[in-house]
């Protein structure tokens, strides 16, 4: 494995968790928005977690793995979707073991959400990374004849 592959792989997850500081925001704002206009946090949260994940594939899909305009978006956004689906469930763990069993985190629940993004993070990016945006490889070129 060559410098320049780890670097690549490096900078690319650095990027997914920025998206991810973005998305964070994103999410919480448009929470308390839905919050205000609904009244209901059940149908507020589910909205904004909606909205949250479109952001995350759209920003992901073009700041992080520069994926080809060509892919079908659609098919692409479900993948992306189901992909990040065992990283929520390890950070909704994360976040409800750190709050129950971190003391600071009892009375501070935002650093118990901070231990769950932090262990969801890096399985999200993997899935991602591997899974929906994976650089597709062409055939095999034949040799040509020397």
């Amino acid at each position: 494995m060559s410098v320049g592959l780890n670097k690549n792989f490096i900078l690319k997850f650095l990027r997914f968790g920025v998206i991810g500081g973005v998305v964070f925001v994103f999410d919480a704002c448009c929470f308390w928005l839905l919050l205000k206009v609904f009244g209901a946090p059940g149908i507020a949260r589910a909205l904004s977690v909606t909205l949250a994940m479109g952001l995350s594939w759209w920003l992901n899909r073009w700041f992080t793995f520069h994926a080809d305009a060509d892919r079908q978006s659609w098919t692409e956004l479900i993948q992306f979707i189901l992909s990040q689906l065992p990283g929520a469930c390890v950070n909704s763990l994360t976040s409800v073991l750190a709050y129950h069993y971190l003391g600071y985190a009892m009375n501070n629940p935002w650093i118990s959400v901070a231990c769950g993004s932090c262990a969801g993070l890096s399985i999200n990016f993997l899935m991602a990374n591997f899974f929906v945006f994976k650089k597709k490889t062409g055939p095999a070129t034949a040799r040509s004849p020397e």
